[in-house]
């Protein structure tokens, strides 16, 4: 789907498209690929067997702590990607995401699509489908690999180095709890917390600036600062108590020197992950199919 929109990744030529459509119904275009690709997934992951585990006990408090610390390590790395576009050689107008774009408008078809459609389907193909068929190699080794592709899949670098790390962080939660309903709960938090600030600023921009806007802004300010730093005090904490545990003595663990042959060199990976890093890197070096 973003091939489809590559031509319009200058804002001014998706505005007209958008005009032209809809902003909701561009959504749905861009989003039905999306859609089919998880259908069609899940329709062949269903024969690929695997080992059903139970959950492992993880508290209501634990989980909170990783949504904390999935938000402040992602605002970092959202930081480093954003900073990275920046500086690659594609001009200033397409340094946009056209999702942001289009919600940017105030549409709230964009809104409910990103709040109900990506966490569901994205759980159910990043979690789900791939964590529980690839968890048999060793479970840091599948919550890796379901974070890069996860990442990847967005297609464009701000997003993938973030979302890697929303990756990781929703991974080992399904890894213990094997509830995906839980991270779809997470991921519908988080994006509701992003897309709300996406949806609020565009109305300061038309210069509807009253005092409740004001207010919501500085209290969404303050929540974003709250959630950095209660991240922040939660991984350190988390790491010097070394509280990240995965189970790795599967009977189909593999040896470190194997992983990336077994994982990553299987011919469906290879394509997939060529096609989105082809996308990533014509994003960055502006390059345009037509």
């Amino acid at each position: 789907s973003n091939l489809i929109f590559m031509p319009y990744a200058d804002p001014e030529k998706l505005q007209n498209l958008v005009k032209l459509i809809s902003p909701t119904g561009i959504l749905l275009l861009m989003y039905v690929p999306r859609v089919i690709g998880v259908i069609v997934f899940w329709l062949i992951a269903r024969i690929v067997p695997f080992e059903r585990k139970a959950g492992s006990k993880i508290g209501f408090g634990s989980i909170m702590q990783l949504f904390f610390i999935m938000y402040a390590v992602s605002s970092v790395f959202n930081a480093i990607g954003t900073g990275i576009k920046m500086l690659s050689p594609a001009d200033a107008a397409s340094q946009t995401n056209q999702l942001s774009d289009i919600i940017a408008t105030g549409n709230i078809g964009g809104f409910v699509i990103v709040l109900m459609l990506a966490p569901i389907f994205e759980e159910i193909v990043f979690r789900k489908l791939i964590l529980d068929r690839v968890s048999k190699y060793g479970e840091a080794n599948a919550i890796l690999f379901s974070a890069i592709c996860f990442g990847l899949f967005h297609e464009n670098l701000s997003q993938s180095l973030y979302t890697f790390c929303i990756g990781l962080a929703l991974g080992y939660v399904y890894i213990k709890t094997r509830n995906v309903f839980i991270t779809m709960l997470m991921h519908f938090t988080y994006n509701l917390l992003g897309t709300s600030v996406m949806y609020v600023l565009p109305m300061m921009n038309k210069g509807n600036v009253s005092p409740l806007l004001v207010g919501v802004i500085v209290l969404i300010a303050i929540n974003t600062l709250a959630l950095n730093a209660l991240g922040i005090i939660f991984l350190v904490n988390w790491i010097r108590k070394k509280k990240f545990v995965t189970d790795d003595t599967s009977e189909n663990c593999i040896k470190k020197k194997d992983v990336f042959k077994t994982i990553y060199l299987r011919p469906t990976v290879i394509i997939f992950f060529a096609i989105c890093l082809f996308s990533i890197v014509s994003e960055l070096l502006n390059i345009r199919l037509f």
